[in-house]
């Protein structure tokens, strides 16, 4: 079986967060938590930080065995194979939600292009993947993630020197608001669940395990607060209280003279492209492997999953007519889900393994 390097499983997990709310989470914070955004958005980084270790603990302690087999490990078959279906329907909303804000950023710079059209072309390209599996993914994915943090990286610093307002504040106001406001920032991080899925395909040496969901989930942590801060620098509170997608905003104001490409917009979306067509590939193998791996089957029908989960996706995708309902489906389903998915069940699992511990090592064989 092919093993994933270390690098390769960083990789493949960190371009599995983010794209949900990246181009739109200044303005949640900001709109919710007033001067108080930014800690908001440091503490959401320290409910990732959580999770992440969290996770890293689990796949340290069980270390051959995906998501499926150890929630039938710790809470049995049945009870397990039902925690473990009720990841599917949350996960399917996540990728057509986090297509539908992708879209959203191809049609500010190509305004002529439907949105079906966006959603079934990455479809496409991402399907492939998927089907062509982990591997290749992982090969894509350490090449893309370089690419994408330089590039976006390189922008905002050069948008950065544009502001002339920080508008950062040295302390809270309210800390209990920070927090609350944190909460509602947590779909950021949705798709850390993924590195369980990664778990037996790479090499546990060192104690790697532990510290390499960490490792992910720190560079989406300082990105999220790099771009928070460049943002309040060049359009201040207001602007992005104001502002659907203030991320876009920002980033189209740069202008790259000299070059080639003498405009941004064309760059902006072969990133975002690539970001995105690995995150859904990323994403309809995990849990086209954890169907396969919950129902009992062979390799060869994970190809049907795949298929069959892109084209719910696109349905759900065309289903979501505007902004608004892409807020409220947010704020209302994914809020919750994000808990329940990257903080209340890898916890009480957690929990629940060191509590049977000695009655699982003879199951495992592993521990």
């Amino acid at each position: 079986m092919y093993k994933l390097s270390m690098y390769q499983v960083i990789c493949v997990v960190s371009t599995g967060i983010l794209p949900l709310l990246f181009w739109v989470y200044p303005r949640y914070a900001a709109f919710y938590g007033g001067i108080d955004g930014q800690w908001a958005v440091f503490g959401v980084c320290f409910f990732a930080l959580f999770s992440a270790l969290v996770h890293g603990l689990l796949t340290t302690n069980l270390r051959t065995q995906t998501g499926v087999e150890m929630l039938t490990l710790v809470f049995g078959k049945f009870i397990g194979r039902i925690v473990g279906t009720s990841f599917i329907p949350g996960y399917l909303l996540f990728i057509a939600v986090s297509l539908y804000s992708f879209a959203i950023t191809v049609k500010a710079i190509l305004p002529n292009t439907p949105h079906l059209a966006t959603g079934v072309a990455l479809a496409l390209v991402s399907v492939v993947g998927a089907l062509y599996g982990l591997e290749t993914i992982a090969r894509v994915a350490s090449i893309t993630f370089p690419v994408v943090m330089l590039v976006l990286g390189t922008s905002f610093a050069l948008a950065y020197f544009r502001g002339t307002w920080t508008g950062v504040t040295l302390h809270p106001v309210s800390v209990s608001r920070s927090f609350s406001v944190a909460g509602l920032l947590l779909p950021l991080f949705l798709g850390i669940n993924l590195y369980l899925m990664v778990n037996p395909y790479f090499d546990h040496r060192k104690q790697n395990a532990i510290w390499l969901p960490l490792v992910a989930a720190g560079f989406g942590c300082l990105y999220a607060a790099g771009v928070f801060v460049v943002i309040l620098r060049v359009v201040g509170y207001e602007g992005v209280r104001v502002l659907a997608h203030p991320v876009d905003f920002v980033l189209q104001l740069v202008q790259v003279q000299g070059f080639i490409i003498q405009r941004f917009g064309v760059s902006l979306i072969f990133v975002a492209t690539l970001f995105q067509a690995v995150f859904y590939a990323n994403h309809l193998w995990g849990i086209s492997e954890l169907s396969r791996r919950l129902l009992q089957l062979n390799k060869s029908s994970e190809k049907w999953f795949v298929l069959g989960y892109a084209v719910i996706v696109l349905v759900i995708f065309q289903l979501i007519p505007n902004q608004q309902v892409w807020d409220w489906i947010v704020i209302t389903l994914l809020v919750p889900l994000s808990w329940l998915y990257l903080i209340i069940e890898p916890t009480v699992k957690l929990m629940v393994f060191y509590i049977r511990r000695r009655h699982l090592k003879p199951a495992s064989g592993q521990l």
